[in-house]
């Protein structure tokens, strides 16, 4: 019992004693500095509709902001490569590289520090210092550092949480390819623009330097990345609300106490079998495994990723159990936002004849958890013993 014990510690403690990044404490140490905005009503106090309208004005600031700063920082670098084309090379050359690497680096600067005064401000509509869990207040999965993450498109760290191993169904390599691609979009689109410019109109267009269409590039970049930081944060968030409020469902409604030992470990295989068809530890996910860890008093590692074992939990259980665990797969699945391919041919052979059913249940709260709509996500994220 005492080795068990020092395991699930020694386990915790690696958890909690994870270090963000440099970067990531670069976010941590702004997020701490903003002022708290308070809105009137708690999370669940405002509509869904009052939410997505906060949203879209925090949404269209970030976007109107982003924008006048890619027309800032990328027009002195047009400028003043037009202004040398016809100097050496050495001159044009250093001018540009110049002005490009101190532009840069202040359009770096404001774009992170407006990502994270908006990531903040969505935060503050539901009032998530009032909904912190003492369980999760810190390490690499506190709310400062998910928020961090997010404003700052910094992956989430690669931690095995009870045995867990969210990336055993994916390549790592395929994912470092896919993130060189992702943060390359700006540089190639650049690039096909004004060799599509040059072939079909020439070196001007209407008697401007076709190198002047990197702005609307520029702009049109920076509103998308700030529209999707925005988006992932809000689906973070919301999925923070729901993790913290479901477990606390279940704990006062005393749902766990009557779970026999198989069911119990069943509800960290229904998570932890999540994580891994999502193929990544999405914060969302990984708030409810940790709520249901400490809830249920289970700290030591027994296969929670296998499937296999899974359905056998599923086969062993007594009827409302199996809905129980049911009900909890479904909102785990749903809990990042999207179905993945392996979720959708795997959920079959959990739901079996009552597919159609869970399946509708799966599909409409991951729509409403993409779409922000809070209060219509809690409806659907209720865990009992009822089918469906």
């Amino acid at each position: 019992g005492s080795c068990s014990g020092w395991a699930s510690n020694h386990r915790m403690n690696s958890l909690s004693s994870a270090q963000p990044s440099r970067f990531e404490r670069f976010g941590l140490y702004y997020l701490n500095l903003f002022s708290r905005y308070r809105t009137d009503k708690s999370a669940f106090g405002q509509t869904d509709e009052e939410l997505a309208r906060q949203v879209r004005w925090i949404s269209t600031k970030g976007i109107v902001l982003s924008s006048l700063v890619g027309l800032v920082c990328v027009f002195p670098i047009i400028y003043v490569d037009v202004l040398f084309a016809d100097a050496p090379a050495w001159l044009h050359l250093s001018w540009v590289g110049g002005v490009l690497l101190v532009a840069t680096a202040l359009e770096f600067y404001l774009l992170f520090y407006i990502s994270l005064r908006a990531v903040h401000r969505v935060s503050e509509l539901v009032h998530m210092e009032d909904l912190m869990h003492e369980s999760l207040q810190d390490g690499v999965f506190g709310v400062k550092n998910i928020l961090a993450r997010t404003a700052l498109e910094i992956q989430d760290p690669e931690l095995k949480i009870l045995g867990i191993d969210p990336f055993q169904r994916i390549s790592k390599k395929n994912l470092f390819v896919l993130g060189l691609l992702y943060k390359g979009k700006i540089i190639v689109s650049n690039l096909l623009l004004k060799f599509g410019l040059r072939v079909t109109v020439g070196n001007r267009l209407f008697g401007i330097p076709i190198l002047y269409a990197a702005i609307p590039v520029e702009i049109f970049w920076n509103s998308v990345v700030i529209r999707k930081v925005i988006h992932e944060a809000r689906l973070r968030i919301f999925g923070y609300v729901l993790a913290n409020r479901i477990a606390d469902t279940v704990s006062a409604e005393g749902y766990l106490s009557v779970l026999s030992p198989a069911a119990k470990k069943g509800c960290l295989r229904a998570i932890g079998n999540a994580v891994v068809m999502t193929q990544n530890y999405h914060p969302n996910m990984v708030i409810l495994l940790l709520r249901f860890k400490d809830l249920l008093q289970i700290g030591e590692e027994d296969r929670y990723d296998d499937w296999q074992l899974f359905l056998d939990t599923l086969r062993e259980v007594n009827e409302r159990e199996r809905n129980f665990l049911l009900d909890l797969l479904t909102v785990a699945a749903a809990f990042d936002g999207k179905l993945s391919r392996i979720e959708k041919e795997h959920l079959q052979e959990a739901y079996q004849e009552d597919s159609a059913l869970y399946v509708a249940r799966l599909t409409a709260l991951t729509r409403h958890l993409k779409q922000g709509r809070l209060n219509a996500a809690l409806a659907l994220c209720r865990l009992d013993f009822v089918k469906g």
